[in-house]
């Protein structure tokens, strides 16, 4: 048995191929075995057509648009439109506090269209490409027994229409440059987060309305904490 490795539309096949015999071959594709017709010249040359596969049922495409995780500028950009990616390659470097950040894939996939060019300067949540991932479809969450306790109520989001401006890094707040009611723009500073023994100021990502501050001056935030909320 010979066997090769396809990529096609961004998945990759292992295929195992037995020799033809009366015109036909057994093929086997990740595992699941067809048996495909070979043409009387390809016999001849010892080669055989390559099958025609179908992804599994349980692979499935999802577009989705990539958004900066932090505020800063783009240094480099590592991936071109089209290009076939796995989960963990770096696609573009972005300077943030004077540190330098790879953004990483979180999915095999393909690159379809890039939104920022290197030396642009970006706000965390800014869209930086758009990118079509491969991946198992997640099985259903199992009902929840008739014993099991009462889960926690969510937390409180924003008003219709609001977005919560949420902390990019971990640290300490030290102070809020914004109250509720007030207008802001977006770059605007909305308060300062202390982290790493450097002062961070945290920008509006749009033009907005404070309908809500979520923390004071002293608390302590996670990356990913909401701290305001804009309308």
């Amino acid at each position: 048995m010979k066997n090769f490795k396809f990529t096609i539309n961004g998945n990759v096949y292992e295929v195992g191929v037995e020799a033809a015999e009366n015109g036909k071959s057994n093929v086997t594709v990740n595992g699941k075995s067809y048996q495909v017709e070979v043409e009387a010249d390809v016999m001849q040359a010892t080669a055989v057509r390559r099958p025609v596969a179908t992804p599994s049922a349980a692979s499935k495409s999802v577009s989705g648009v990539m958004k900066s995780p932090l505020p800063g500028k783009v240094l480099k950009v590592l991936v071109s439109e089209g290009q076939v990616v796995k989960r963990g390659d770096t696609l573009m470097v972005i300077e943030s506090m004077k540190m330098e950040n790879n953004i990483a894939a979180q999915k095999d996939g393909v690159v379809r269209k890039i939104m920022v060019a290197a030396e642009q300067n970006i706000l965390q949540g800014d869209a930086l490409l758009e990118f079509e991932s491969v991946g198992q479809e997640p099985e259903p969450a199992p009902a929840p027994k008739a014993e099991s306790k009462a889960a926690p109520a969510p937390a409180p989001k924003p008003a219709a229409g609001a977005k919560s401006v949420v902390s990019p890094l971990p640290g300490n707040v030290v102070s809020v440059a914004v109250k509720v009611g007030d207008a802001v723009k977006r770059g605007q500073a909305v308060m300062v987060i202390e982290s790493m023994k450097m002062e961070n100021n945290i920008p509006a990502p749009r033009d907005g309305k404070v309908t809500a501050v979520h923390v004071a001056a002293g608390n302590s935030v996670m990356q990913g904490d909401a701290l305001i909320d804009i309308e």
